[in-house]
């Protein structure tokens, strides 16, 4: 600090290590976004957890939570060292408490999975909205879903969506917006189910 006597004796104090602001050409004005006023806070269960292959082709695992029944679960497959992780990954068998990835080869690396039971969930503390769902194929290969979220209304911008099938097929999105989201297979004449995952990712 450098200190400064006035004629009139009153000390007058400045910062000797202040900087000066330089500011941009042209200035953004704010626009603050308030997530969470501090009187919701999200309360669901929401699995996210690994399962590790060593060269197998399917692995029972048992969901470190509970839920109320057999939950939506969306995986993918994830390189371990030097493995290939190029497999399909897909679930069946699916309990409250349990179910079994299955591969379409056999695999050496990780399983990295989400899994929640099939609804809509708001999450005021960080702003966002997701709706999971399990899809039923009869004999088709194309599947179109209308989100329910805020009443049939859909997302606030187009969410990002992920899917897993419990067979072995790939999945695919082939049409998506805010309110619908269309979601297909390889295979045709397909009797099976989807898993799909739709969350906001920020407009």
């Amino acid at each position: 600090m450098g200190t400064h006597v006035k004629v009139d004796n009153k000390v007058l104090e400045r910062d000797a290590n202040r900087f000066r602001k330089v500011y941009r050409y042209i200035r953004k004005k704010p626009h603050p976004l308030v997530c969470d006023d501090g009187t919701e806070i999200s309360d669901f269960v929401w699995g996210a957890y690994r399962v590790e292959f060593n060269h197998q082709h399917e692995v029972e695992h048992y969901f470190p939570c509970c839920y109320a029944s057999a939950p939506a679960v969306i995986a993918t497959t994830v390189i371990k060292g030097s493995s290939n992780p190029n497999f399909n990954v897909f679930v069946t068998d699916r309990t409250a408490g349990s179910c079994i990835f299955k591969t379409s080869g056999y695999f050496t690396g990780y399983v990295h999975y989400q899994a929640l039971v099939d609804g809509v969930y708001t999450m005021p503390d960080i702003g966002r909205t997701m709706e999971v769902k399990t899809l039923s194929y009869s004999s088709t290969n194309t599947q179109s879903y209308t989100f329910t979220v805020n009443s049939g209304a859909g997302f606030t911008c187009i969410p990002i969506v992920t899917a897993t099938a419990d067979n072995d097929v790939n999945v695919f999105v082939t049409a998506i917006s805010k309110t619908a989201v269309t979601v297909e297979v390889s295979q045709a004449n397909y009797t099976g189910q989807v898993f799909i995952q739709a969350i906001e990712k920020g407009c």
